[in-house]
């Protein structure tokens, strides 16, 4: 069944009709290839379109037998793509609408697409010559008025960073493969990690994701275009691996303040150990293997902060006054509170996780911290976190066993039971 759906274009604008009862307005940034979503939204705003037709109006032959009374209640968001996307087809044609996607292939736009049908022909010429190279051209649109030629586009990679060795690596990709890249976010420091990473095992998908907002690492920036020539040397490996962890801790984690937290407080600290590391003349070198997870990485470098940079410093055990100190809590439970640096390094080590790094907040009484422990035939451990709640109170901020992993319900409970005699 022909759904009735077009585009209309009128003095105000890009219009999308439905059964010529309903108009919604469209602006050029909307998506050529609707998601559930902006498909969703679609039939809302038609729901809520207050659009009269004027008396004079007549069926288009595209209509001939199309249902023009279907409600767009009861359409489903299957359909509204499916008509949507036809109306593209008819309004642009489908050779542009397959160009479009082929040179966009991500978020192609109504904007696109008109700046694809101006200069289509440019653009076909090019794809007959090297079709696997079609993302490359939206990285300047203003080559497409004049493109006689590869040569054009080659120059603009050049400029940003890339190496002859990559566009040769390049130009023998398979098209689909290179449409996985997000060309239009490539910045000076993505492009310099896409070098460094055509010999290695790194997925493409991740080039741009490590890179493009820094979020944290931009000082990382400045070293490696410093040292472009050198990024097959352990620090620059270091370098990459550890800003591939820290972000790709940053995209599994769901919470927005987490993620702040991330970006603002612990990412700083991970730049300067990896800063640190690259410009040290130590005998022994930290190497940042595949088999390390971002916990490995932020215990290293709050041990490299608080013990091996301090060394230097000849700065002693730190220590601060404690709210309880250790005890049992009955069946097996016993807890005992960390109040000093060293204690705090024990703990990490022993649980592998980055305990250490709230040792300010320690120190200004914003929190405390715990070992509990439930000996047995199967001991459990866990690193409770209280946080200061008022002037007196307190409240379970953190309760992580080794590696973060979960804890049981006992040792929830026994967290409680601690509480209680904090408060």
């Amino acid at each position: 069944m022909r759904l009735p759906a077009r585009f209309v274009s009128t003095r105000s604008g890009l219009y999308f009709e439905w059964g010529m009862r309903l108009r919604v307005k469209l602006a050029e940034s909307s998506p050529v290839l609707l998601d559930d979503s902006s498909a969703w939204n679609l039939k809302a705003e038609l729901m809520r379109s207050i659009w009269q037709p004027p008396p004079s109006i007549r069926v288009p032959e595209e209509f001939q037998n199309a249902v023009l009374n279907l409600p767009i209640e009861s359409v489903s968001l299957k359909d509204v793509q499916r008509a949507w996307s036809a109306a593209i087809r008819r309004r642009f044609g489908y050779e542009v609408f397959k160009l479009s996607l082929r040179v966009l292939p991500r978020k192609s736009t109504l904007f696109d697409l008109s700046q694809v049908a101006a200069f289509k022909h440019v653009l076909n010429a090019r794809l007959l010559e090297n079709p696997a190279l079609a993302p490359l051209l939206a990285q300047d649109r203003g080559m497409w008025s004049n493109l006689p030629n590869w040569r054009v586009v080659k120059n603009r990679m050049l400029a940003q960073g890339l190496s002859q060795h990559s566009w040769r690596w390049l130009t023998h990709q398979k098209k689909a493969y290179i449409a996985r890249i997000d060309w239009g976010q490539l910045s000076h420091l993505s492009w310099v990690n896409f070098h460094s990473a055509l010999a290695r095992e790194v997925p493409i998908s991740w080039v741009d994701k490590q890179t493009a907002a820094l979020l944290g690492f931009g000082g990382l920036g400045t070293w490696l275009r410093r040292n472009h020539e050198d990024l097959n040397t352990m620090p620059a490996l270091n370098i990459l691996r550890g800003v591939r962890l820290a972000l790709q801790r940053r995209q599994s984690t769901d919470k927005l303040a987490h993620r702040h937290e991330l970006a603002h407080e612990e990412f700083p600290l991970i730049t300067d150990w990896l800063l640190g590391s690259a410009a040290g003349s130590g005998k022994q070198r930290v190497v940042i293997s595949r088999h390390w997870t971002y916990d490995t990485l932020m215990s290293r470098q709050v041990h490299w902060h608080l013990v091996e940079l301090d060394l230097e410093m000849g700065r002693p055990n730190v220590f601060w006054p404690e709210v309880i100190g250790m005890g049992s809590l009955g069946n097996n439970i016993d807890f005992i509170e960390l109040t000093s640096l060293n204690a705090l390094l024990s703990e990490a080590k022993k649980m592998h996780h980055c305990v250490p790094s709230y040792i300010d907040r320690c120190m200004a009484g914003d929190v405390c911290i715990f070992h509990l422990q439930i000996k047995g035939h199967a001991p459990q451990r866990g690193t409770l976190e209280f946080r200061r709640e008022g002037a007196s109170g307190w409240q379970i901020s953190q309760l992580k066993g080794p590696c973060n992993s979960p804890v049981s319900s006992q040792l929830w409970s026994a967290a409680h039971v601690l509480l209680s005699r904090l408060g």
